[in-house]
């Protein structure tokens, strides 16, 4: 029994380790490699924030700072928690032009954003540097390129 049980955590921990080699390369290879990734954050990123799941959409920011020029983190919050609230109906959609990875590790994604709810709508284009913290992606900073 022992020896099956050792053989096994052997074998998830080589799994393991591949699957975290399998990004490496070039820059252009590991945007490719993580670009399903970030797509998919944007998608968690758009859905928290059309259904008013505030507490979901904050965690997707990084807690260090806030991705908003001139406003303190705390500031931040309460703005974006004063905005986004479940009763607020609000559709949003994202139309990605550009995504890079700088040699920092941080994804510079640029999108079109159409944002509309029942008293406001809108259609800017968006920047978003992701970064990783605690292994997952988090908005770190956030501008509007108008």
């Amino acid at each position: 029994m022992k020896k099956t049980f050792s053989i096994l955590v052997m074998t998830l921990f080589a799994a393991y380790v591949q699957a975290s080699d399998i990004c490496s390369g070039t820059t252009e290879e590991l945007l490719q490699c993580h670009a399903g990734e970030v797509k998919q954050f944007l998608r968690q990123w758009v859905r928290a924030w059309g259904e008013g799941d505030i507490e979901t959409y904050l965690t997707l920011y990084t807690r260090s700072r806030s991705p908003r020029e001139g406003l303190s983190r705390p500031e931040w919050v309460q703005h974006r928690r004063a905005r986004i609230a479940p009763e607020k109906s609000v559709e949003i959609n994202l139309k990605l032009e550009s995504m890079g990875l700088e040699n920092s590790g941080i994804f510079d994604v640029i999108f079109k954003q159409q944002y509309q709810s029942a008293t406001y709508e809108d259609e800017v284009r968006k920047r978003l540097f992701l970064l990783r913290e605690e292994g997952e992606l988090r908005i770190w900073k956030e501008e509007v390129l108008r």
